[in-house]
């Protein structure tokens, strides 16, 4: 496994390396000239995040003493909501010696492949190319995809009639994160906070759509934050359309809610229900069982919760709370849906 760990690190480090930065450039230039959310901005923030989790250490740990039972190949359907956010899947296949057939999402056509090219170009040994949908089937063992839950239910079907049985396959459906506030978050909590809201437009399995708050606490200071962070990370400018009848239905039927310049963003006041992309729904709570009721209702469906360190000591440890502004860094280790990605790959 060292060789293929040090080719790796080397792949990343290539992606910071001078040679490499006209060859970047023009990656993330093609990637926001296809139909997505995907701004500049956020592009490069989730390069160098994802880039920075993968460390010879990082990836040592990760697969630590476990082995794999023989090699396959395996074929993995990329989500595309998200920049890079096959790139866990791809590392873990390869890190375990597999084969990697990826189907790309058509709203991120660019990256992964570019980061496999850059793996050829260091010489390393790898067997990993992309393909349709319909020509993954013939040659994959076992396969991995992500996606919204339709999307995976045709899958699951596909899977079937090419005799994959469940052991060889790894689904992930819709997810979204959650924030737990307690009124006593500083400025720095508010900071990550609005991170985790709006980085990707509201996009992705770990984007915080709930935000539960204590009875009669009021969200300016939240918005204020939010209001910053567009300063940072703009908006897409398909974001003002996307929210605009929700806007207006909200305002029509007299729902508490408040709005970034332009339609930035979007937050409203009610019940515990997912709203569209980037209209995040403010919760509030009387006292903790309250908080405990709609989590535990909602649990199968939230990826992540983030809340405040003291807050955080008052809650289940199954929840496994991290802190504002995790969301949208996950470590490499990360288990999507709770699902162990590399103990999957060691069992086939």
């Amino acid at each position: 496994m060292s060789g293929i760990i040090t080719a790796l690190v080397q792949a990343v480090r290539a992606w910071h390396a001078p040679e490499y930065q006209q060859f970047r450039h023009n990656v993330v230039e093609t990637t926001l000239m296809v139909p997505n959310t995907f701004t500049e901005e956020a592009v490069e923030f989730a390069i160098d995040q994802q880039m920075g989790e993968v460390t010879e250490a990082a990836l040592s740990a990760w697969i630590g003493q476990r082995k794999v039972k023989e090699r396959c190949s395996v074929g993995v359907v990329n989500a595309g909501n998200v920049p890079l956010v096959g790139l866990q899947d791809l590392l873990a296949v390869l890190v375990c010696g597999h084969s990697y057939v990826g189907v790309l999402s058509s709203k991120s056509p660019y990256l992964l492949p570019a980061f496999v090219k850059i793996l050829l170009d260091q010489g390393a040994d790898i067997n990993a190319k992309f393909v349709d949908r319909d020509e993954m089937w013939g040659e994959v063992d076992a396969v991995i995809a992500t996606g919204s839950n339709e999307a995976i239910a045709q899958v699951k079907v596909l899977a079937g009639r090419q005799g994959l049985t469940p052991e060889k396959c790894l689904f992930r459906g819709n997810r979204y994160g959650a924030a737990i506030l307690n009124g006593f978050e500083s400025e720095s909590d508010l900071d990550g906070l609005a991170l985790d809201v709006l980085l990707h437009e509201g996009m992705g399995c770990r984007n915080v759509a709930l935000i539960i708050a204590p009875e009669g606490l009021e969200p300016d200071s939240c918005l204020k934050h939010f209001a910053e962070m567009r300063g940072v990370f703009p908006a897409h400018p398909s974001t003002p359309g996307r929210l605009s009848m929700q806007q207006a239905y909200l305002a029509a039927t007299n729902q508490p809610h408040a709005y970034g310049d332009g339609l930035e963003f979007l937050l409203s006041k009610g019940a515990p229900e997912v709203q569209v992309p980037g209209h995040v729904r403010w919760v509030e709570y009387r006292n903790p069982d309250e908080i405990v009721s709609v989590v535990e209702a909602l649990r199968d469906e939230i990826q992540c919760i983030v809340a405040q360190e003291n807050l955080r000591e008052q809650l289940p440890d199954s929840w496994n709370v991290g802190s504002f502004g995790s969301t949208q860094m996950p470590a490499l280790d990360w288990q999507p849906d709770g699902l162990d990605t590399i103990g999957f790959l060691c069992s086939l």
